[in-house]
């Protein structure tokens, strides 16, 4: 074996799990002595213990830290190892057994990219086991590899071990566990540990940490720098003017230079400088990484928020479908106020276990919902959160559920969503009628080419005072222009909608048919509708037809939103008075790359309006102009244009 110490080793954390009994300390204590890991004079030690109490030398005795463990012959806490083999060092976490401590096995399990899983060759799975693969799942380690111990204890019976093999995998993969290999092994008598056995002739794999490092290996090329980049923002630091943004990069790696984005806030800046302890002029920082931002323009964000690269930010709302254990003593209770805490984050929440196939309440099963017990939820937050889930190759997933004197759950955000989409069937009995005038001849009657501009922005951000401009503006080009604003549509085309989320996407579906029909007559459409959800606005952009659509964020922080508060929306939702106010209480999803971006608390009107018509000028919707001022800060649009430049805070 070759033992390779330098700093360079991969590392990785490997949570060890399996029903009580089944030999996970063993094991862990055979390594120990493999490796070469255990003092002499604790060796002896051991060695005295076990034969004061006429005991067999058991390895476990080496990994078992507490005496109050020795004694009673279990392991209460999560212990961990360390040590470097064939060119990786590993932390190996022993996690406890027993269903009352399955609060110190999620602790564990949290830090861990892969799993051991200990089963014993006679005993096969157990109810234990199937929960701890519950709990890996949920907390994202999704590959385990299978030490199918105490082999001896079967003589080396090639067809027990195929079939205790064949229904462990099922367990696994029925968890959505991917099972990388099942490993014959006697963790008592060292068998197939590092080593193989000849009493094993008919395994053909290699022995447990040969296979370790394998798929140590195979995780490397495929780990985390393939991720998009997050940044958990833990604090804002202030020296001599500057600020520093402070945190964890917890996937991904970031550059000096880097355009960022800050969720939930949709405050975007550049990365002036990285800063690392007692290191200079670094160029870049990874995963794993503490670090700190200088930015070249300032923005005011609190901790919790994530920061992602500008073309990749996490989802934002205020409500997800998630998988949970329950940890606490006390039961769950749908009439509590929790806080949930993810990241940095911690928000305020309400709990609302699901039937996993209805996705309706389930009331009377809640009731049962106690330590040790899984459960499918809707989180309900009190304000925007960002998170990932699984499927974006992401890790702001995971989560946990307090009271305040407990950890009441540990969960994962589901992949699936909360709000089923509206199936929209078009009757079969229907034919799209053709033609009428086409829309180049109105274009060619119109000089100009059609073209939607849609805005969006928090309440207050000065969307509807655009659009009146704008309107005017182009109108004494000659332009045929058409405002539809949001308000005005709900008091007569969607008046019959609310502001449930389920309505507010149904408020965009119509009013983006509406505005394709002015299109199609060559119209250019501005549309004033805060639209705060991104896949609205996609579904949008796919009715009109992404060459026409133009997505026009009229950014404004919310803090001056608030202070400006023209339809008192913000006052009264800070009253308690009104619910499902965008920016406050219900998810605004900020663009990432719109075709601009207008900062309304540092630009005027005018040079909104003028923004708006170079680039309609640039995609050749009008006549190509000369640019009515040169005081305008440059702005960022989706195709590469950087004519105007709106800096945000």
């Amino acid at each position: 074996m070759h033992v390779d110490s330098s700093d360079s080793l991969q590392l990785h954390k490997v949570v060890v799990v399996g029903h009580v009994d089944h030999g996970k300390s063993t094991l862990l204590g055979r390594i120990l002595l493999e490796c070469g890991r255990v003092p002499e004079d604790r060796i002896a030690h051991v060695q005295k213990i076990c034969s004061d109490k006429s005991l067999q030398f058991e390895p476990a005795f080496l990994f078992d830290a507490l005496q109050e463990e020795q004694e009673q012959g279990i392991s209460i806490d999560t212990t961990r190892v360390n040590f470097e083999f064939e060119g990786h060092k590993f932390i190996l976490i022993d996690a406890p057994g027993h269903l009352e401590f399955l609060k110190n096995m999620t602790s564990g399990a949290s830090e861990a990219d892969l799993g051991i899983l200990v089963v014993d060759c006679n005993q096969g799975v157990r109810s234990q086991t199937e929960r701890h693969l519950k709990i890996l799942n949920m907390l994202g380690v999704r590959r385990v590899i299978v030490a199918l111990n105490k082999v001896d204890q079967i003589n080396y019976d090639q067809t027990i071990f195929e079939e205790v093999c064949a229904k462990t995998r099922e367990i696994i993969e029925q968890q959505e566990i991917i099972c990388e290999q099942i490993v014959p092994i006697s963790a008592l008598a060292g068998e197939n540990i590092t080593n193989a056995t000849s009493k094993l002739e008919w395994y053909v794999g290699k022995p447990l940490l040969g296979t370790l490092t394998d798929v140590a290996q195979k995780l490397n090329n495929i780990k985390k720098d393939d991720q998009p980049f997050r940044m958990l923002l833990q604090d804002v630091y202030r020296f001599e003017g500057d600020r520093l943004f402070a945190g964890r990069i917890v996937s991904g790696s970031i550059k000096k230079g880097s355009e960022i984005f800050f969720s939930p806030s949709g405050k975007i800046s550049r990365v002036e400088s990285i800063e690392k302890y007692l290191e200079t002029d670094v160029q870049s920082a990874k995963s794993g990484e503490s670090i700190a931002l200088r930015l070249t323009e300032q923005v005011f964000v609190e901790r919790g928020e994530v920061i992602s690269l500008l073309d990749n930010a996490p989802e934002v709302d205020t409500e997800f479908r998630g998988k949970l254990a329950w940890l606490s003593a006390h039961s769950y209770s749908p009439e509590t106020e929790y806080m949930l805490k993810m990241g940095t984050t911690e928000v305020p929440c309400r709990v609302e276990v699901i039937d996993a196939a209805t996705q309706q309440k389930q009331l009377a099963s809640a009731e049962n919902l106690i330590n040790g017990g899984f459960a499918d939820v809707i989180i309900k937050t009190s304000k925007p959160i960002a998170f990932d889930r699984a499927a974006t190759g992401a890790i702001v997933e995971k989560f946990v559920v307090c009271t305040a004197y407990d950890t009441a759950a540990a969960g994962v955000v589901d992949n699936r969503p909360v709000r089923v989409e509206r199936s929209l069937k078009v009757n079969p009995n229907l034919r799209h009628e053709l033609g009428y005038v086409e829309r180049a001849r109105y274009e060619g009657l119109n000089k100009h080419r059609g073209s939607v501009l849609w805005m969006t922005g928090l309440s207050g951000s000065g969307k509807s005072s655009l659009a009146k401009e704008l309107e005017k503006a182009l109108f004494e080009k000659n332009c045929r222009v058409v405002v539809l604003d949001g308000d005005n549509l709900r008091f007569g085309l969607c008046a019959d909608l609310g502001f449930t989320p389920e309505d507010r996407s149904e408020n965009i579906r119509r009013i983006a048919h509406t505005a394709k029909l002015f299109l199609d007559t060559g119209y250019i459409v501005v549309t004033a509708c805060i639209s705060p959800y991104a896949r609205d606005r996609e579904l949008a952009r796919e009715i009109i037809g992404a060459q026409d659509f133009n997505e026009l964020f009229v950014f404004c922080p919310l803090e001056e939103c608030q202070r400006r508060d023209p339809k008192g929306l913000y006052s009264k939702a800070s009253a308690g008075q009104i619910s499902a106010v965008t920016g406050f209480d219900s998810p605004y999803q900020a663009p990432q790359r719109p075709a601009v971006r207008l900062d309304s608390s540092k630009m005027t009107v005018a040079q909104e309006v003028q923004a708006v018509i170079e680039l309609l000028s640039h995609h050749e919707v009008l006549p190509l102009e000369k640019a009515l001022t040169n005081d305008l800060p440059e702005v960022i649009n989706a195709s590469g244009l950087r004519s105007l430049q709106a800096i945000n805070d």
